[in-house]
C-alpha cells in the first residue's frame, strides 16, 4: 500500500501542539474509536503504547514509539494481522503557529494481508484525517 498523509494547520506553536500527538491524557480527546490509550513509562524511543480501538469488534494495538523529537515530530510502529504500519507525526512552524502531517505506510508480509490492505485503506485514511481535524478544533477551541 502507498502511504498517505493528511496536514493541519494549527494556530498554536509546535510545543504546544507536540504533546497532544502521543501524551495518555491528551490522545483520546481527538482519537476516534478509541477505547483506551496507554503508555507504558514515560514518552521517548523504544517506549510502548497500547491502543484499544473499538473497530471491527475490538482492536488491541501494541505499539513502540521509533522516533522522538519533541517539538518536530515523532513516530510509531506496529504490527497486526501481517501488516506493519509506521505512523510518522511532524511538525513544523509556520506564520499562523504550526504545520502538522501525518503520514501512514503499511506494509502486507503475505498474500491475506495484501488483500486486506485496499479493505481497509479508505477507512483508514478517513479515519486519519478526520481525527486529525478534530486536534485541530480541540486546539483552537
Amino acid at each position: 500500500m502507498p502511504s498517505f498523509s493528511h496536514s493541519i494547520d494549527v494556530s498554536k506553536s509546535p510545543s504546544e501542539v507536540f504533546p497532544w500527538l502521543l501524551e495518555q491524557d491528551k490522545v483520546p480527546q481527538w482519537t476516534s474509536d478509541l477505547e483506551r490509550y496507554d503508555v507504558d513509562g514515560a514518552l521517548g524511543v523504544g517506549t510502548h503504547v497500547t491502543q484499544k480501538l473499538t473497530v471491527a469488534g475490538g482492536i488491541a494495538l501494541d505499539m513502540e514509539i521509533t522516533a522522538y523529537d519533541p517539538p518536530r515530530g515523532a513516530a510509531t510502529a506496529f504490527e497486526t494481522n501481517g501488516v506493519k504500519v509506521v505512523s510518522e507525526y511532524i511538525v513544523e512552524g509556520s506564520d499562523a503557529g504550526s504545520r502538522v502531517t501525518q503520514t501512514l505506510d503499511a506494509k502486507a508480509s503475505g498474500f491475506t494481508a495484501k488483500m486486506l490492505i485496499p479493505i481497509v485503506q479508505g477507512r483508514l485514511e478517513t479515519k486519519l484525517k478526520d481525527d486529525l481535524e478534530r486536534l485541530k478544533t480541540l486546539l483552537e477551541g
